[in-house]
């Protein structure tokens, strides 16, 4: 069994939740263990020097500093215990003093360890108290000798010499146990007080990056609701306006005109607010995936079918080129089409009237590639690498009023990410920009 378990055995379980407590306790217990094995030594050292006095106050102080730990099992105040303590070994001195000789008594500087045991194992005050007593007695023991008293020396006088030379250095030993002790209980503080700084630091450190990626979510947030206020704005405020020219218009060609209109808007803040969801919902947990195998061709025929509205209210010329009879990949049915359906929206914005976009269906070895080519003003160099990025504003605006949130494209690199394939962009300003996207091909 451990040393620090038989000492936590005679402690009270309530001192473990609190530190001072416990720690008091223990160096009290510990200085009683120790004390007693120290006292059991001076018992053989009186039974050789013919001191029956000492013998018989020797077995006391073995025998009540064993006894006293077991009372820090109950709750009494460790302050009361420790004045035991002190107040056993101070009578056990004094006595001593007194019936070997006084102030001429190996043992009378012993009466300077009392109030340092006070101050170690109680309190300052306590050591205070105990320092003024036994200042008191070796007064008392100064005025016996001025006097001329002669005490009682009990012990072989004929070994006088002997009893100096064993007795005195035993002075050193309690001195040098005394430090031991206090110096054992202050490395070991020390310790626990620099783990409990490490401790502290990593805490800290991880406070800190929990508040710095905090603080961003927070930012992100806040630039959601500034998206939405700005973006639905005029959409909005358009319906308001024409929900109100709707109730006072009484032709039918022009009220249809105007619920095509508020549709219309009603989508723009659909669509606003599903892709604020979407990367949000992208963000927080993983996508689930069904996987199946997809034909880019017929995907991509479709989608410029269902783009050739949009494409011809600005007279853009919607082509798809494709040499290639199959083009086959592993893909899902519900984010494959947001990729390619974000590249031909974004492409739609920023091109001007007349003008083409055409998407091409291209074989590198073993992949698809898919390219959506504008004739728009293209990005600048400087701020290309943003394009992937959430919330990235760009200098080139929309032809026709067109919103931009800055989601697309980055809910487009991360779809492609999901389903195995890479997004890159190519083009040059005021030539025009090309976004591509490729895929792992199925083998046949």
């Amino acid at each position: 069994m451990k040393v620090s378990a038989i000492i936590d055995y005679f402690i009270h379980p309530d001192y473990f939740s609190i530190p001072d407590k416990l720690r008091r306790a223990r160096l009290f217990v510990r200085a009683c263990l120790l004390t007693s094995l120290f006292s059991n030594a001076y018992i053989w050292m009186s039974v050789y020097f013919e001191y029956q006095l000492g013998v018989q106050l020797m077995v006391f102080n073995v025998v009540g500093f064993l006894l006293l730990p077991f009372l820090s099992k109950t709750k009494m105040p460790i302050n009361i215990l420790g004045n035991l303590y002190v107040l056993i070994g101070a009578l056990a001195v004094y006595t001593l003093t007194y019936f070997s000789g006084g102030i001429w008594s190996a043992i009378y500087p012993w009466i300077v360890s009392i109030p340092v045991l006070a101050i170690l194992v109680v309190n300052r005050v306590s050591g205070l108290a105990w320092g003024g007593i036994s200042y008191l007695v070796m007064q008392w023991f100064g005025l016996l000798a001025l006097e001329g008293e002669q005490l009682p020396v009990e012990y072989n006088p004929e070994m006088k010499t002997a009893w100096f030379v064993s007795v005195l250095p035993g002075l050193l030993l309690i001195v040098l146990f005394i430090a031991y002790v206090f110096e054992s209980i202050q490395r070991k503080a020390l310790t626990e007080l620099e783990e409990k700084n490490e401790i502290l630091k990593k805490q800290k450190e991880t406070i800190g990056i929990q508040s710095a990626d905090l603080q961003k979510h927070v930012e992100e947030k806040e630039y959601i609701i500034r998206i939405l206020a700005h973006d639905l704005k005029n959409p909005l405020s358009n319906i308001t306006s024409l929900v109100h020219l709707l109730s006072v218009e009484e032709n039918q060609d022009t009220r249809g005109k105007y619920v095509e209109m508020i549709s219309q808007s009603a989508q723009k803040s659909q669509n606003l607010i599903n892709s604020v969801l979407e990367m949000e919902l992208s963000d927080q947990q993983s996508l689930k995936i069904n996987w199946e195998e997809v034909d880019l061709n017929e995907m991509l025929r479709d989608m410029v079918e269902q783009m050739e509205m949009s494409a011809h209210k600005k007279q853009i010329e919607l082509i798809l080129e494709n040499s290639y009879e199959s083009a086959r990949v592993k893909g899902d049915r519900t984010y494959m089409p947001l990729i390619f359906e974000n590249f031909i929206s974004n492409a739609l914005k920023f091109s001007e009237y007349n003008t083409q976009v055409k998407i091409f269906i291209e074989k590198q070895a073993d992949l698809v590639q898919v390219k959506v080519s504008d004739q728009g003003p293209g990005i600048n160099t400087e701020e290309q690498e943003q394009l992937f990025k959430k919330f990235s504003k760009l200098s080139a605006r929309p032809t026709d009023g067109e919103s931009s949130s800055g989601l697309g494209l980055s809910l487009v690199k991360r779809y492609a990410e999901l389903l195995n394939g890479r997004v890159w962009y190519e083009g040059e300003v005021g030539v025009g920009s090309t976004f591509g996207v490729e895929f792992p091909m199925v083998q046949s």
